[in-house]
């Protein structure tokens, strides 16, 4: 009888303990997961919060092209406006005719660098035909900061394009690591749901 009651206290006693180390063992497994979850959640918020900040940032950039598109246009226009009234009508027609076609060329759709070598040439044509035709430096100067104006348009317009396409790389990693951080995070969340759960199950068993 004696021996039937010790065994059975034994039983009790390794069934308590397995139940305590089992309840311990999602314990720890619950707070270990919780705490990447929360870390990783962090992380997702973060990326998120950039890509949707990059978003705005490249929708303002999109608005300044425009801006600058039409700021390079109105300086030429200006320039050409200005050539027209007060140089081109002082010169052989030869002359004229050849300082316009560079002139139309400059204006185009061309890179910042060879928009400064085309300026400098026609400037410094444009010097030598003023100083024998005699506009006067006045005219010289305003065409000169017009054209300045005009290419310091179209090298910002260029820059945001740089920007643009380093921000295209910077979109491909970051959609990679979403997609990454939120296959984890659903991974996460699916063993704390079960841990929580198999926890509440053998915290009963304990009681």
């Amino acid at each position: 009888m004696t021996e039937n009651i010790d065994e059975a206290g034994i039983r009790v006693l390794v069934e308590e303990e397995l139940i305590s180390a089992v309840v311990e063992k999602h314990r720890r497994f619950l707070e270990e997961y919780k705490n990447e979850f929360g870390e990783l959640d962090s992380r997702l918020s973060q990326v998120e919060e950039n890509v949707k900040n990059v978003k705005n940032f490249r929708i303002q950039m999109e608005e300044r092209k425009e801006v600058l598109k039409e700021k390079r246009q109105q300086f030429y226009h200006q320039t050409e406006a200005l050539l027209e009234k007060e140089i081109f009508p002082k010169l052989d027609p030869i002359t004229a005719n050849k300082l316009k076609e560079e002139f139309k060329r400059i204006k185009g759709q061309i890179e910042p660098e060879e928009e400064q070598r085309l300026k400098d040439s026609f400037m410094e044509k444009l010097r030598e035909t003023i100083q024998a035709a005699g506009p006067g430096e006045n005219v010289l100067s305003l065409v000169g900061s017009r054209m300045d104006e005009a290419r310091n348009s179209n090298l910002e317009f260029k820059e945001i394009i740089k920007s643009e396409k380093q921000l295209a790389e910077d979109d491909g990693s970051k959609g990679e690591d979403i997609s990454k951080g939120k296959s984890q995070h659903k991974w996460l969340s699916t063993k704390i749901k079960n841990h929580e759960e198999a926890l509440n199950y053998w915290e009963k068993l304990k009681i």
